[in-house]
């Protein structure tokens, strides 16, 4: 009882702290956590770590981040359009839902693209289903209402690296692999062999071809069976030492996807600590290095909250684009704005001919769309449904009626949005 009265009284402090710093950590259930940092970590769960690390100087370098300017236009050029949207979080109470629901406000934003891409943070297996604080496992029926809606359309290539993909074993990621197969989605970042651990999606739209690449820092302490250790692409991104952090298969890939014609290479790099504003320097520094090696997009999950995003020129004079954390569309954790805002990131990719007559394939513009999660039920079913923050806040402001929120959710949405602007809102990725 002494015990549990002392670290109620610790996580009250931490979360009363609203100007606490990031501690060092991993993050990472397959390391023990001392019981202090299980401490700090609750005190995150309730109160996020809202600064960078002292000294670090991150929120001063994202706060003034700039977009590429004066390049030369390109002629005979084609556009395509990519939308990458963060984590699919569900929980059997989010797949009781109607996705006529779920899509009806966001769904024609978010599939107006030629490719949508997103990490999708579970397993589908018929065998084994999972519903459990942090381990996720659904049968196809439950999965089918995340996929998409008839009336938008559906993702077009899924990344399933992440820290879920383990929750049933090698087994689930085979039959998650497989249901994605027979609903023609593509997806990266699982492999159902060591042979296909170099094999990943290139996808080919009006003459660009992208390659999608996915990685994951951890699998939340389960580990890949002995014969399995090809199922997942594990990266210790968040190692707190150089000698533990070892990228040599992203370097392997980034050649391969040259080699293979690739105009554009984008990473799903599930990394990053949960329910901190900003990444850990580290983090930064680890990310420049793959844009450096050839990368030109890097879509970062698992933070459950947002993080600021990056336009960053490589030294060989590359404009690449790093989005440390996109959140999630939707979440199963607490009803806190925080961890229900998320991000649709709008990227252009464009292809034509310089002034040399030299045939250039680059990232023309890059926006972001920020949405937010509302939680609904009606007896059983869920009502949840993901919105456009900055429509909705508009009609609020305009007197509009929308049936579907109560004062709650009106309360919820004006903090999210005035959070947003305090922290998340970059010239250099919103239109004026």
């Amino acid at each position: 009882m002494k015990y549990l009265i002392i670290s109620l009284s610790i996580i009250i402090l931490l979360i009363l702290n609203a100007r606490k710093r990031p501690k060092p950590t991993e993050s990472d259930l397959s390391h023990k956590f001392f019981p202090w940092m299980q401490l700090y970590y609750a005190s995150k769960y309730f109160s996020p770590v809202k600064k960078a690390a002292r000294h670090s100087r991150l929120e001063e370098y994202f706060r003034n981040m700039k977009p590429p300017v004066n390049r030369e236009p390109l002629v005979q050029s084609d556009e395509v359009k990519l939308h990458a949207a963060g984590d699919l979080m569900i929980r059997t109470e989010i797949s009781r839902g109607n996705p006529e629901f779920l899509w009806s406000e966001i769904g024609e934003t978010l599939f107006d693209s030629d490719l949508t891409f997103a990490n999708m943070e579970f397993v589908v297996n018929d065998s084994n289903p999972i519903d459990k604080t942090i381990r996720f496992s659904m049968t196809e029926q439950q999965a089918e209402v995340m996929l998409g809606d008839r009336r938008f359309g559906h993702f077009d290539i899924l990344s399933l690296a992440n820290n879920h993909i383990n929750d049933s074993l090698y087994s689930g990621v085979k039959s998650t692999m497989t249901y994605l197969d027979s609903k023609g989605i593509l997806h990266t970042g699982a492999n159902s062999s060591p042979e296909d651990v170099d094999n990943f999606p290139i996808v080919e739209r009006k003459g660009i071809k992208t390659a999608f690449l996915g990685y994951t820092f951890s699998t939340n302490g389960i580990p890949l069976e002995k014969d399995c250790q090809h199922a997942t692409n594990l990266i210790r991104f968040n190692a707190l030492k150089e000698s533990e952090y070892d990228p040599s298969l992203i370097f392997r890939h980034i050649e391969l996807a040259k080699q293979r014609g690739a105009d554009i290479i984008v990473a799903s790099l599930h990394w990053g600590l949960e329910f901190e504003y900003y990444p850990p320097e580290r983090i930064v520094r680890r990310g420049h290095e793959l844009l450096e090696k050839g990368i030109d997009i890097i879509v970062g999950h698992h933070p459950h909250i947002l993080n600021p995003s990056e336009w960053y020129r490589t030294s060989d004079g590359r404009d690449t684009l790093c989005f440390y954390s996109l959140n999630g569309l939707t979440s199963q954790t607490l009803p806190i704005s925080a961890q229900n805002t998320g991000e649709i990131a709008e990227i252009i990719l464009e292809k034509g001919i310089n002034s040399k007559g030299e045939s250039i394939t680059r990232i023309k513009d890059a926006s972001l769309i920020p949405t937010y999660f509302i939680r609904k039920k009606r007896g059983m079913r869920s009502r949840h449904r993901i919105v456009p923050l900055f429509k909705i806040i508009e009609k609020l402001n305009n007197g509009d009626s929308i049936e579907y929120l109560n004062p709650w959710n009106r309360i919820q949405l004006r903090y999210a949005h005035r959070e947003y602007v305090k922290y998340f809102l970059q010239e250099a990725f919103h239109r004026k």
